[in-house]
């Protein structure tokens, strides 16, 4: 066979039926595209406020949007099996960046967290980052370890001593949200993997022990949860973000006030571009555009462990299997996460609506990271 027949054969292996895949490429977009509307709408009279001009935000989303398309085709065209050799660099690339948050000049402190490194006129959160880095190592290690998993150093220890800095970075910040998602987000992969129910109810009960403490054990997270029991205890002060929440949903009934009229956004409802941008699609758009929004997750979801599950049985692939798993369940468990925070039903963690809050960092990683999972529903393994 010629080098070129050699470059142009086939990847070993058949092909994940690719309708998944395209699928969730246009909800993804759709998405993207319904995010910027919604930014711009929640933003305006923010960003006339705040700078004199009600175009800023939006301007710097579009930027970011721009460019996470290219990240999304950049995660596409690379192939996913490449992201094997990656998983320790990624990982220590996301620990650096993590602990440059905290140094003088660099790292910034925006609201009480010290979440943001500082370049020129942009600013990264290393946390999106780091959320997707140690997806990769997980993978990578239940993997690589797959014939040793009944054990429980590989099945258990292993996957959170060696990313153990980035929790502690995260909670440094502090970002408990992240490191909330990251933790339940492991705790599926290694349940897809196969290790033992017994290593799981260790690893549930330690989870639930470690978060409850950490949810009580400074005043700041316990306030917040007396505020979610709450929030009419205090509603001038810590309740009233939620309570804005709650009234921007009211008043959306069932068909919403109309796109762009929502009164919340006019500075009464705290981060209405960001973390609560959920309200004011609830306010504009009303229960129809809620209910939108969560199927459009529901569907996302439902696309990539398709791509998952798919992948493990066309090709055994448990590497594809876990990495796709991973990053959709890193999304739609977010997603969820800021849906509920916004009804009600969870104290408030400060996580973005992944591909529609305001955003640039966030928006960034999370369509590098969805180019990658089309990737895995695109092609076998090729060897890097």
């Amino acid at each position: 066979m010629s080098g070129m027949e050699q470059a142009e054969a086939p990847l070993i292996g058949p092909k994940v039926d690719q309708g998944y895949a395209l699928g969730l490429l246009f909800i993804v977009l759709g998405m993207v595209v319904f995010g910027l509307i919604m930014v711009y709408s929640a933003s305006f009279i923010y960003a006339q406020e705040k700078t004199g001009d009600g175009l800023t935000l939006i301007r710097k989303q579009l930027l970011f949007a721009s460019l996470g398309l290219v990240a999304l085709w950049g995660g596409y065209r690379i192939p996913y099996s490449f992201w094997k050799k990656a998983a320790y660099p990624a990982l220590g690339a996301a620990i650096l960046l993590l602990f440059m948050v905290f140094i003088p000049g660099v790292g910034l402190k925006v609201g009480g967290a010290q979440r943001w490194v500082h370049f020129w006129k942009f600013q990264f959160q290393p946390g999106e980052f780091a959320k997707f880095a140690v997806i990769f190592f997980i993978a990578h290690q239940l993997d690589k370890k797959a014939e040793r998993i009944d054990r429980i150093t590989a099945g258990v220890l292993s996957h959170f001593v060696t990313p153990l800095p980035v929790f502690l970075l995260l909670l440094c910040q502090p970002d408990f949200g992240t490191t909330v998602i990251i933790t339940v987000v492991i705790f599926c992969m290694m349940f897809l993997a196969g290790v033992p129910s017994k290593y799981l109810s260790v690893t549930l009960f330690s989870g639930l022990s470690i978060g409850a403490w950490l949810a009580l054990g400074t005043g700041y997270r316990r306030m917040r949860v007396m505020t979610f029991v709450d929030p009419w205890s205090d509603p001038g002060g810590k309740g009233f973000q939620i309570l804005q929440s709650f009234v921007g949903l009211h008043n959306g009934r069932l068909w919403g006030v109309g796109l762009g009229n929502s009164k919340e956004k006019l500075l009464f409802l705290p981060e209405a571009h960001n973390d609560f941008i959920f309200s004011v699609i609830g306010e504009e758009l009303g229960f129809i555009g809620i209910v939108g929004v969560v199927l459009a997750y529901l569907y996302f979801i439902y696309s990539g462990l398709r791509i998952a599950f798919d992948c493990h049985k066309s090709r055994q692939d448990r590497f594809g299997m876990l990495l796709a798993a991973g990053i959709t369940l890193a999304l739609g468990l977010q997603g969820f996460v800021n849906i509920s925070v916004a009804l009600g039903l969870v104290p408030t963690k400060g996580l973005t609506l992944p591909f529609m809050s305001y955003g640039g960092s966030a928006l960034l990683v999370d369509l590098f990271a969805v180019g990658v999972l089309l990737n895995i529903g695109k092609r076998s393994p090729a060897h890097v």
